[in-house]
């Protein structure tokens, strides 16, 4: 029932991160049900545990709502630049936390910084910059609001600028902490940054190719400071504990030296979060390690699942955002089957030999990882290595059972250097050995939802019950059902006659994708910026596109060569299977364009240049035309140089204008041809130097949309917006509405954003 219980709050939580639900409708009928559960406990057994239920729901609806009302942080600020002064709470290789000391009115402001520069935790840094809230954010479906995840860890700002001092820290746990990072570099061994990640949380010494190594082998989990290291760290200390409290007769006899043990480890747990950080996913595992040994000392280690749930429960209501990252998802994923396993599978081993069944034990439980664990890497990840079982098999004894102690060993004993030495052999033959190994990595793999990852965690839960008449009925009755209409409905929807467009929100760019009938997956661009690293191929539109079950696109168009269109095409390009990339009838030396050109090549992706007058009839019953550029055309402006092309599907049609200027809206006017549409993609984000009363007219939308972000100065402009206003033609934005779908059916147009749908 505690199990139920604790599910439920975390279902509350889920639900209020999905509908925002106001405390004032939550808090009332909390209390009520409260008040009136202690009447109904003698009359009815089955009243009130639907009450207990509701009531666990209800609050953790509101303690989301009470995390989002009390990190509701606002800076007086008025963006001009100045001296901020802060302390560097957490650190990794491109991103640095800083709590601000200075000045007076952002003191004790979190705020996000950044920077490759190598900072380490409590270094106080001065910096010449400007605070502006958290960038960039986007408002799209499938995606997890980054800003709004942030927001409930107490940050909202970013801080922009020039570090001008670096002052090292004078607390004493930065101290010791420097001492260690010290003491292993100092020693010479090989590998010293997995070594200062495995034992302080120090991440920022790993380079490029060894993540990628672990991220393949699907050891990634073992370089972060999590659940399984501070596991692994705690059982290090409880087992030494509990041998020197085993020498004492008495609590040895009576049974006491497990108990006592785990109570003295609890501290040993905590100074080795201080040492490692204090990130949150650290405290996390220290909160979930704490409960386990309290279990253990109060003889309720027999109760796992409670035990798991408590920890649970403890974690979700300090940090009840920690539901919705992957590390609190994982970890719980995995601990869950793995006992489900031993308790389940291992009974059925029958043998012996311990050291033949540790090896089977540790060959189940890595399977059962695996298997537990598997839709919720999909979601995050988008890739996963089958062979990562054998690959577990050989990284985490080497580096978990061998090298971790060795190197927390070879850090605090007076001659540890050749400890840290021999800790360096064990992780260069653990490199060489996964580099042998690295292959069968897959990605990307289409990613499921929650629907499809209850639908799998639901036939895993019957298949492991299977003995149980219940189990073996729900099988046949319930989940074989839902699991064969659910693929009819998934095949369908992919199959359809519809024309769906989706106008994707990547800030000031354009990303349309276009699903057309019979399953033809078209990308025209892919967003991105002009400058900076941020990845909207990566970040945005690969989610996507895998959320909505897409590995092939049979186009991929970019209308003109801008980084704003052209950003996110080149990470599509190497991941997804393009059978088609069409662009303008141009070819331009900057190297953007030209590092694209080499990838086409090398990924033998056929190239295709359009021109006014080339016309397409796909068997989908999809019609193309090209309106622009002009094949003889000068390319003075590569703006002017977009391809605008109108796409229809029987009485249905859109125009995609690129970044057309007014110029050539005039030049498409006298043309006459192919204009009208009942849908607009509106020209060059909604600038006053596009969207002509002319070129609006006759194109006569029922609907057009603007593709547009911050931090542009009149883009939208007001002008343009009043342009089609004065037609009375309705715009939608994603900037304020976010992605927007439109779709083809027999009733006609139907399009729904962020907060609507309209027919």
């Amino acid at each position: 029932m505690f199990v139920i219980a604790v599910f439920s709050f975390a279902c509350g939580i889920y639900l209020n991160a999905i509908y925002d639900i106001p405390l004032k409708f939550i808090v009332p009928p909390l209390f009520l049900i409260l008040f009136f559960i202690p009447f109904f406990i003698r009359k009815n057994s089955f009243l009130p545990t639907l009450l207990l239920i509701a009531c666990f729901i209800l609050a953790g609806i509101a303690r989301l709502g009470i995390a989002t009302i009390g990190q509701a942080v606002v800076y007086p600020g008025d963006g001009t630049k100045e001296v901020y002064v802060g302390l560097i709470t957490e650190s990794s290789p491109n991103t640095k936390i800083v709590k601000l000391t200075s000045p007076g009115e952002a003191v004790a402001l979190k705020v996000i910084m950044r920077t490759p520069q190598s900072l380490t935790i409590n270094d106080v840094i001065k910096v010449f910059g400007e605070l502006r809230e958290v960038h960039p954010t986007f408002k799209n479906p499938y995606l997890l609001s980054w800003k709004w995840l942030k927001k409930l860890e107490g940050i909202s700002y970013e801080l922009r600028g020039t570090i001008i001092s670096i002052t090292p820290g004078k607390h004493f746990i930065h101290g010791i902490r420097n001492n260690l990072k010290q003491k292993i570099d100092a020693s010479r061994a090989q590998h010293t940054g997995i070594m200062k990640a495995l034992t302080i949380g120090d991440t920022t010494g790993l380079d490029e190719v060894t993540k990628n190594l672990f991220l393949h082998t699907g050891t990634s989990h073992i370089l972060a400071i999590s659940g399984s290291n501070i596991g692994i760290v705690t059982a290090f200390f409880f087992f030494i504990t509990r041998f020197l409290i085993g020498r004492i007769r008495t609590l040895r006899l009576r049974g006491d030296d497990t108990r006592y043990a785990a109570l003295v480890t609890i501290p040993f747990a905590f100074v080795f979060m201080l040492i490692a950080g204090s990130s949150i996913p650290t405290m996390r595992a220290t909160i979930m390690i704490t409960v386990y040994m309290l279990s253990i000392f109060i003889e309720r280690g027999r109760n796992i699942f409670n035990t798991i749930a408590l920890s649970a429960l403890a974690i979700l209501l300090v940090y009840p955002h920690s539901l919705f990252t992957p590390s609190f998802q994982l970890t719980y994923a995995s601990v869950v089957f793995i006992i489900l396993f031993t308790q389940r599978i291992f009974p059925l081993l029958k043998t012996d030999n311990r050291l033949f069944k540790w090896f089977l034990l540790s060959i189940g439980m890595t399977i059962s990882a695996t298997v537990g664990t598997l839709p919720i890497v999909l979601y995050h990840f988008y890739g996963v290595n089958p062979f990562s079982v054998l690959h577990n098999l050989v990284a985490v004894p080497l580096m978990c059972i061998i090298a971790m102690p060795l190197s927390l060993l070879g850090i605090v004993l007076p001659w540890g250097e050749y400890l840290l030495r021999v800790t360096g052999e064990v992780l260069a033959i653990t490199i060489r050995i996964l580099t042998a190994l690295d292959w069968g990595y897959i990605y990307p793999i289409v990613r499921p939802n929650l629907f499809e990852i209850t639908l799998y965690f639901a036939f895993l839960f019957v298949l492991l019950h299977m003995r149980k008449k219940t189990a073996c009925a729900l099988m046949v009755l319930v989940v074989l059902p839902v699991v064969s209409g659910y693929a009819y409905y998934a095949y369908f929807e992919r199959f359809n006659k519809d024309l769906r467009i989706n106008v994707i929100d990547v800030g000031n760019g354009d990303a349309i994708l276009v699903e057309a009938p019979a399953g033809m997956r078209m990308l025209i661009d892919g967003g991105g910026f002009h400058t900076g690293d941020f990845d909207i191929g990566k970040s945005i539109l690969t989610p996507i596109l895998l959320s909505k079950k897409i590995l092939t696109l049979d186009y991929v168009i970019n209308t003109h060569p801008h980084g704003d269109h052209l950003g996110g095409i080149p990470t599509v390009i190497r991941d997804f299977t393009i059978n088609n990339f069409s662009t303008g009838y141009y070819f331009i030396s900057q190297e953007r364009f030209v590092d694209l050109m080499k990838l086409l090549r090398k990924k033998k992706i056929p190239l295709t240049t359009w021109k006014r007058g080339d016309k397409f009839f796909l068997r989908n019953g999809l019609e193309i035309v090209v309106l622009n550029p002009d094949s003889k055309a000068v390319i003075d402006d590569l703006n002017n140089a977009s391809l605008v092309v109108r796409i229809g599907y029987e009485n249905f049609s859109i125009l995609f204008t690129g970044d057309i200027g007014s110029d050539v809206e005039k030049k498409l006017v006298m043309r006459g041809n192919y204009l009208k549409a009942d849908v607009l993609k509106i020209p060059h984000h909604g600038s006053k130097h596009s969207n002509s009363h002319e070129f609006i007219a006759a194109v006569q939308p029922k609907i057009a949309v603007l593709s547009a972000g911050k931090g542009l100065p009149g883009i939208p402009s007001q002008e343009a917006l009043k342009r089609y206003d004065a037609f009375s033609i309705p715009v939608l934005r994603t900037d304020r509405d976010g992605m927007i779908q439109m779709w083809k059916r027999n009733i006609g147009v139907v399009y729904s954003t962020q907060e609507r749908v309209v027919e």
